[in-house]
């Protein structure tokens, strides 16, 4: 296997960065945090591509790398001291941990792809938890235009988490 390319590498940044984002989530609270360790992640693959360093299954490589280094993160943090406040890890497999933050970033993609109005209501109430009179407040939209908005999104998010699970399952 050669070098990749900076065109190579840069679709498989495009591909790979939200779900190694969405991995590190798991480990680490703060979205910042865990962007920095992906970045420095990718960083360190084009580092080790310049000095002609071959990685044979880079996304498993990056996978693993995010892993460890947000292990670090969290092991070197000031209040890592504490035990009480270090996330809980899931007791899963390497494999279904990237199973999920793949399948996380493929509903994050369903959610972006919603209308934009709909996108902010549902987010209003499954992000944000608000109820549906508060969003309704909150956008001066009655509370029956936010429950068919919400009903809307449902749907689709619905059709595209069963075309997910098809996909994940190898079930299409």
């Amino acid at each position: 296997m050669a070098a990749f390319t900076t065109e190579e590498f840069e679709r498989n940044f495009k591909s790979l960065y939200k779900p190694l984002c969405l991995f590190a989530l798991r480990y680490i609270d703060r979205l910042d945090d865990a962007e920095d360790i992906v970045q420095q992640a990718f960083a360190d693959v084009w580092d080790k591509n310049s000095e002609g360093l071959l990685i044979g299954n880079l996304k498993a490589y990056l996978y693993q790398a995010v892993r460890n280094r947000s292990l670090s993160f969290i092991s070197q943090s000031p209040m890592a001291q504490a035990t009480d406040v270090l996330p809980d890890m899931e007791d899963t497999s390497e494999e279904e941990q990237i199973r999920c933050s793949e399948r996380d970033t493929r509903l994050w993609q369903a959610i972006d792809k919603l209308p934009p109005e709909r996108k902010k209501i549902f987010l209003l109430s499954k992000r944000d938890g608000l109820k549906y009179q508060e969003i309704a407040d909150e956008l001066n939209l009655s509370v029956k235009t936010v429950e068919n908005q919400m009903g809307k999104a449902l749907k689709a998010l619905r059709e595209t988490v069963v075309r997910i699970y098809c996909f994940i399952f190898g079930l299409a």
